[in-house]
């Protein structure tokens, strides 16, 4: 019995310690596959940054078959790749062309110029990323085209178009079409055979063509037939005649997307150079309805949902109460967000080059004809090599560091004309870059010029020419001092702000000072400072004044602050001197030998018993526009102090000036002093005149003092 015990822990033992180990096994291989996937995660991400910072590698497909390769940068712009690959081409006219590429859903789509390239949702497949150099924007009519390059490069297209089927055309139109794409390329027939193999060479007849007849032979025999009757036509006339026929075809030029309307209906949407088409779909011919360029008020898209708001003249109501346009109606279509953004992009770009046109038609020339442009590819075209021969077929072109020309390539060759136009261009360039200088070089001088006059020196950024002198430079005067922040007042705000204001005004009184001291500026500037400086002299008075009754309501000791600069001032006799050179008006001559009898007037005489006690009930003059004036206090030694009560206008010109009043006892002889007649003087010269009264009074009194 015990020995069946041991046997069954023992058992139990064992299967405990194999069921650890598989639980451990488990737990490491989780952990090293969390480990691995960590790894590759993070190369996968690190291949991505070395994407985004190194670029990824680009194959464009050209029109003529060739492929080219290159390294597209990540901040490189579709506008700029577009300029690399029309450079290969020698190609001017780059507003017609786009690149095309297929995304993940399989959808086509269209670089946006003015995006960087590798910003596009791309396949995340593996490898170069494919593009389509193709025509994007078409127009009327070939005539309207300057460049011969630009028309073989819409010939391509056309011809690519209808081998692909992108561009829908009858049999027997293929057959002709067919037929001068071989004029084109090998000149007139030689015989069956050869055109036979160039016909298996030539991407000509589509495969929706052939499979409408019953051989290969009789598509080739109907070719050769065709053939047969262009001998003698150039290679020039062979391209405009096949354009020509393309023109016609109402499917050229159109753009088409698969959308659905409200009730579910499958419609194909077609954006061309004359507007929107809506067609049935099954018919990509005629359209059930077409909404021109001129017609259309707005496009918009949200979501799954692509809009547009016709104008349409046949529903404006005729009744005058209806409020804003009643001739808008308003078109949906339906599809997936990817699908509607693509349509969206479309449709904006289709109506902005259609307004482009619209205003480069006013200032366009006259169209080239049909002969010329034909002359024109012929010349041109003759000392080419085909590049449909089975030599140059399918290409490969390899491009660094931005050049995208091949060796050996005739498109690399310029001639002397266009080495001219291209240096013509290069020099107009050049000169409206130079205007540009020109007018900025101006402005920074200028920003230069208003600094030095507010620093006093010349940045070492002013532009100038060789053996250009530097400006003289006058410095603006400003303010230079800094209000103290703390006053020994903080209990009272009232009497702190009126701290603040005797402060700042004080720093006025100084800097108009210094105005007023300039020896450098003209007369009538200089009597103008002085009358400012008086009158700031005044203003710092009523504000001490003021400040000196608040104090003395409040039980404390007044101050005498602005008595002491104003009589520094006179002692100076900067600002005195501007009582003689005032002028007065016609009316006040009279008063001028009074002003001067004031003047030079003899001491008063004051006894040493006289007391003027301190008015605080005391009103101004008549007027509205008086304003008391500051408190002034005269200290003499061994007597009380004498405080007197003055009123100043606030007038600049005439405002009168009240004397003070005092007892008939204390002011016998000082009351004859100042009798003086209202609107007599101006203010300026009866602040002055009583300054110095005041200030030669003081001394009288301690001269009866002593």
């Amino acid at each position: 019995m015990a020995w069946t015990l041991v046997k069954d822990v023992e058992t139990l033992f064992l299967r405990s310690c194999h069921f650890l180990l598989n639980i451990l096994l488990w737990l490491m291989r989780k952990c090293y596959v969390r480990t691995m996937m960590s790894c590759l995660h993070t190369c996968s991400y690190l291949h991505q940054v070395y994407q985004m910072t190194e670029g990824r590698m680009c194959q464009v497909q050209l029109l003529d078959n060739r492929k080219l390769e290159l390294l597209v940068q990540p901040k490189l712009l579709s506008r700029e790749l577009l300029d690399l690959v029309s450079s290969h081409f020698n190609l001017k006219e780059k507003e017609y062309f786009g690149f095309t590429f297929i995304d993940d859903t399989g959808q086509c789509r269209w670089l946006q110029l003015d995006r960087r390239v590798l910003e596009h949702d791309f396949s995340k497949k593996t490898g170069p990323i494919a593009l389509n150099f193709l025509v994007r924007f078409y127009i009327e009519t070939i005539s309207l085209l300057k460049e011969h390059t630009t028309v073989e490069l819409f010939f391509l297209n056309a011809k690519a178009g209808i081998y692909n089927g992108d561009i829908e055309v009858e049999s027997e139109l293929v057959f002709k079409l067919a037929a001068h794409a071989l004029q084109e390329a090998k000149g007139d027939y030689t015989s069956d055979e050869a055109t036979r193999e160039d016909l298996k060479k030539l991407p000509t007849v589509p495969t929706k063509v052939l499979k409408e007849h019953p051989s290969l032979a009789y598509c080739e025999e109907r070719v050769i037939e065709q053939y047969k009757l262009l001998k003698g036509v150039s290679r020039g006339q062979a391209i405009v005649k096949y354009l020509t026929l393309v023109e016609s075809l109402p499917t050229y030029g159109v753009h088409y997307y698969e959308v659905k309307d409200k009730q579910g209906m499958p419609w194909w949407l077609g954006i061309s150079y004359k507007g929107i088409g809506q067609y049935d779909i099954q018919d990509k011919v005629k359209p059930r309805r077409l909404f021109q360029w001129k017609q259309l008020e707005n496009l918009y898209f949200r979501e799954k949902k692509f809009a547009v708001e016709v104008n349409d003249p046949h529903r404006r109501a005729v009744t005058k109460r209806t409020f804003g346009q009643t001739g808008l109606v308003i078109y949906t279509w339906y599809a997936n967000h990817s699908l509607i953004k693509t349509i969206w992009v479309m449709a904006i770009s289709q109506h902005q080059f259609y307004l482009d046109r619209k205003q480069s038609k006013a200032k366009m020339t006259a169209a080239r004809s049909l002969g010329d442009i034909a002359v024109d590819l012929t010349e041109n075209g003759a000392a080419k090599t085909t590049k449909l021969s089975v030599g140059t077929k399918n290409q490969l072109i390899m491009a660094s560091n931005g050049s995208l020309v091949s060796t050996g390539s005739a498109d690399s060759e310029m001639n002397d004309e266009q080495k001219k136009e291209k240096l013509a261009e290069l020099r107009v360039k050049e000169k409206e870059i130079q205007d540009v200088l020109s007018h900025k070089m101006a402005e920074l001088k200028e920003i230069c010029l208003r600094e030095a006059e507010l620093t006093g020196k010349l940045p070492k950024e002013y532009p100038m020419s060789a053996g250009e002198k530097p400006p003289g430079i006058r410095r603006r005067i400003g303010t230079s001092f800094k209000l103290d922040d703390l006053f020994p007042y903080n209990e009272d705000p009232y009497l702190r702000n009126l701290e603040s204001r005797f402060a700042l005004q004080r720093k006025i009184v100084e800097a108009a000072k210094k105005l007023a001291s300039e020896h450098d500026i003209g007369k009538t500037v200089k009597k103008k400072r002085r009358r400012n400086c008086l009158d700031a002299m005044q203003k710092l008075q009523e504000i001490e004044d003021e400040m000196n009754r608040y104090r003395v309501k409040k039980g404390k000791r007044p101050t005498q602050r602005a008595s002491r600069i104003i009589a520094e001032e006179l002692g100076q006799s900067e600002c005195s001197s501007l009582s003689d050179s005032i002028p007065l008006d016609e009316n006040d001559v009279s008063q001028r030998r009074r002003s001067r009898s004031l003047q030079c007037s003899p001491l008063l005489n004051v006894p040493p018993t006289v007391s003027l006690d301190y008015d605080t009930q005391r009103r101004s003059s008549e007027s509205d526009t008086h304003h008391d004036t500051a408190l002034s206090r005269l200290e003499c030694d061994g007597q009380s102090g004498l405080y007197y009560t003055s009123h100043d206008a606030s007038s600049a010109s005439s405002s009168p000036y009240k004397t003070v009043p005092r007892r008939q006892a204390e002011l016998q002889n000082v009351a004859q002093t100042l009798a003086l007649t209202r609107n007599a003087y101006s203010s300026s010269q009866l602040g002055v005149l009583y300054s110095e009264w005041r200030y030669k009074l003081a001394h009288e009194c301690r001269f009866g003092a002593e």
